[in-house]
């Protein structure tokens, strides 16, 4: 049986943050480096706030971010605007006011899983893709792509048409996945011209 309530869990209650999962983008940050205190974020797939709620206490100090989800997100923050709904059907034009486009676009998003391992991998890549064809067009030239998706056979075929678009794709694995999750992030770094 999955132990639910681990190290990480507790850390999260502890630190009074809202998912366990706020120590995955923690992870990726000592990494990579890459959201800067006044990026401009997109994070998809953002209830129940963990993420957005990391780069608001720890790294944001003049950047803010827009937060979209099919299901409601409690976060509230005065650097935080939460969309409710499909990130494929939202219009961005209102909020990219001055054509400013996002610095970072990062996403946890997870489709609905069953007990076949092979149907997740193909359902979170099809995600995957879907949030990248919807996103990219509002990334900044030599802003970051980070994403969450289940490992498996298409995912090098994902990562290819990445490499068209990002000057280095890189696969990361947080040392508080679960160990017997098959989740990894997807790291695209410096959008080409």
């Amino acid at each position: 049986m999955k132990n639910r309530q681990d190290y990480y869990f507790k850390k999260a209650k502890e630190e009074k943050y809202m998912a366990r999962s706020v120590y995955k983008l923690q992870e990726a940050q000592k990494k990579f480096n890459f959201i800067s205190s006044s990026d401009f974020i997109l994070d998809v797939g953002c209830t129940p706030g963990s993420f957005s709620q990391y780069m608001l206490n720890q790294i944001l100090r003049q950047g803010s971010i827009v937060g979209v989800d099919i299901l409601p997100c409690t976060l509230k923050h005065e650097k935080f605007k939460f969309i409710e709904g499909d990130i494929k059907d939202i219009d961005f034009s209102d909020i990219l006011q001055n054509k400013k486009l996002f610095d970072v676009v990062i996403s946890d998003a997870m489709p609905n899983t069953t007990s076949d391992k092979e149907t997740n991998h193909f359902r979170s890549i099809a995600l995957c893709s879907m949030i990248f064809n919807s996103t990219i067009n509002i990334l900044k030239t030599d802003g970051h792509f980070f994403i969450k998706t289940y490992d498996g056979g298409d995912l090098a075929e994902f990562k290819k048409n990445l490499m068209d678009y990002f000057q280095k794709v890189s696969f990361f694995k947080p040392k508080s996945s679960r160990s017997e999750s098959r989740e990894i992030f997807i790291f695209a770094y410096s959008k080409k011209e």
